[in-house]
């Protein structure tokens, strides 16, 4: 755990109870009984997720601070319809980031939740991109391997650009921190043994069953999942750049 952990910790936990009564108030949303014990339980899970966090070193966290903090957002979400409290009406400005948030209570950044949550977050990105950056070559930056169907290159492609990575199709000689292979694919198994080595593996595919997660766990791949559960959400099986 570094100093830079426990401060956004802190600062996060400490944001939690001043964001969300901010943004009842400006929706003229009053904290009743129910809404009150929905942020202290709010407060109370994002504590816990974040204690997680500061146990698991930076280059295996799947999960940004500022996903976290949306993620403990769930149980205002689930007062506030218990309560009956209106929808943000079309055209009123908000924005739904999380598919299970009704009422877009979700922070699209980290500067809405005060200068010393900022500040924390943006030291934890610098921290996080310089302990990837160790992994990989540092003349190519970090850079995710692919061994997949053509159909499905485009959009791995997209994805990991879009979480700031380099891509290259494996096998490769570049320097890779994190591979993705298909399961399906002819040399998959040969893929993940050579790759274990020096990266993490995520294997995917779409008839993933209990004996392709042994066998491939067993080759040394950090993650074994069905597809429908890694498109779109590759950054909850990839370190986290910024």
């Amino acid at each position: 755990m570094t100093a830079d952990q426990e401060s956004i910790r802190r600062s996060f936990v400490d944001a939690y109870p001043r964001y969300v009564a901010s943004i009842l108030a400006s929706r003229g949303i009053e904290v009743d009984d129910v809404l009150a014990d929905a942020i202290v339980e709010g407060a109370s899970v994002l504590d816990g997720l974040l204690a997680t966090l500061e146990a698991t070193a930076l280059i295996d966290q799947s999960s940004s601070p500022l996903e976290l903090f949306r993620e403990a957002l769930r149980p205002i979400d689930r007062a506030l319809a218990l309560v009956g409290a209106p929808l943000p009406p079309p055209g009123s400005g908000a924005v739904r980031i999380a598919p299970w948030d009704r009422y877009a209570l979700s922070p699209g950044s980290s500067q809405v939740l005060g200068q010393s949550a900022k500040e924390a977050h943006i030291a934890w990105g610098l921290g996080k991109a310089q302990a990837v950056a160790r992994y990989v070559d540092s003349t190519q930056g970090p850079t995710i391997g692919l061994l997949c169907t053509a159909g499905d290159l485009p959009a791995l492609v997209a994805e990991a650009e879009a979480l700031h990575y380099r891509t290259t199709v494996l096998p490769s000689d570049t320097g890779i921190s994190v591979a993705v292979v298909c399961a399906d694919e002819p040399d998959a198994e040969g893929a993940v043994r050579m790759m274990s080595q020096r990266a993490r593996v995520v294997v995917y595919g779409r008839s993933i069953d209990d004996l392709d997660q042994a066998r491939f766990a067993a080759l040394g791949a950090s993650f074994v999942v069905d597809a429908g559960r890694l498109f779109g959400r590759l950054s909850e099986y990839v370190p986290v750049i910024g």
